[in-house]
């Protein structure tokens, strides 16, 4: 059995490789078998959604890599953000094989975003993410953020439009 603080070290593992800018360390830090499951924009955008290798995977993806996908969508969100950041800002919660985190995603907008030109502005989103933990790594994520702040933010969405 996983004790929390395993499960969270786990977690942490990922914030860690997030926030080096280090995503060829994703194999020790992520499950060969990792998927990610992003509420709002993943629906919208498929940019999110397809972070995965295996069958959806984004265009030019190499589906032989498990991690293939994650390092694009990885790589993208640098050109856009190259001073982003995943912060835990809230408590870490541990039970079973899931650990809930409450982050404040950062970053400056300096590069295209979603086929939004660069804006030169700071972002702050706030998110909460599930992850299940798998052998001691993480397997699935489930993240949910304030992407219409974030858009709003950029000023590429307005309140009351």
């Amino acid at each position: 059995m996983t004790s929390t603080e395993q499960l969270k070290a786990a977690a942490n593992r990922v914030f860690e490789m997030v926030n080096g800018h280090k995503p060829e360390l994703a194999e020790s830090a992520m499950h060969p078998e990792f998927v990610t499951h992003r509420q709002g924009m993943g629906k919208s955008f498929p940019y999110f959604a397809q972070t995965t290798g295996g069958p959806g995977a984004a265009a030019g993806v190499d589906t032989s890599d498990p991690f293939a996908g994650f390092k694009a969508a990885f790589a993208a969100i640098l050109v856009a953000f190259p001073d982003m950041r995943n912060n835990v800002v809230g408590p870490q919660i541990a039970e079973g094989d899931t650990v809930v985190s409450h982050i404040t995603f950062t970053g400056t907008h300096l590069g295209p975003f979603l086929g939004f030109p660069a804006t030169g502005r700071s972002v702050e989103m706030d998110e909460v993410l599930f992850m299940r933990v798998v052998d001691d790594k993480v397997k699935e994520v489930w993240s949910l953020g304030d992407e219409l702040g974030l858009l709003e933010q950029l000023g590429v969405l307005t309140p009351g439009r």
